[in-house]
């Protein structure tokens, strides 16, 4: 696909329990920037929302990229559905569109994974973008916390899910044929 529309700026956030983690695309094939963000427990909204209005404005993305946090496979809690309602709200007042995907759609958009669950995505997504490849955290075991580190790989899922979602639907819908020219 050459459509512009494909080479979209695109900045993907993830909400965590004590900031959040963001992904900045340049298009399907360059990842630009990446990163980890906490904050002070007291007013971690506000305190995220600044900060991401300082990616907003230093980047200047066409699309935010979020998780649907109403959608089946989320459990977000009520500050972070808050936070992401706020983050949307700013995506709009400086300019940018905004894009929302359920767990569901991440994994159908790694649907030739053979497993679709975090860990096999997140390693997908770092050979993929070599940059992220010592972020990538070891496979949790079932008595650990989840690496905080893997909120990168869900931002980056976000954003990959999203030129996944563009490049289906630019597909031509009729399948043309070449017909030999008239003599």
């Amino acid at each position: 696909m050459t459509d512009s529309s494909l080479m979209a700026r695109v900045l993907a956030i993830d909400p965590t329990t004590s900031g959040f983690a963001y992904a900045i695309f340049e298009g399907p094939g360059f990842l630009l920037d990446w990163g980890l963000t906490q904050v002070r427990p007291e007013q971690k909204n506000a305190l995220c929302l600044e900060r991401i209005d300082a990616l907003v404005a230093r980047y200047l993305p066409d699309v935010v990229v979020l998780e649907a946090y109403d959608g089946k496979g989320s459990h977000r809690r009520r500050r972070v559905r808050s936070l992401i309602r706020s983050i949307q709200r700013l995506a709009v007042k400086r300019g940018a569109r905004k894009r929302a995907f359920s767990r569901a759609e991440i994994r159908k958009a790694f649907g030739s994974l053979d497993k679709t669950t975090k860990h096999p995505i997140a390693t997908e997504i770092a050979h993929r973008y070599p940059q992220l490849g010592w972020h990538l955290p070891g496979v949790r075991k079932f008595y650990e916390s989840e690496d905080e580190r893997m909120s990168i790989f869900d931002a980056a899922a976000l954003a990959v899910t999203y030129f996944e979602a563009r490049s289906k639907r630019l597909k031509p819908t009729v399948e043309t044929r070449d017909m030999p020219l008239a003599a």
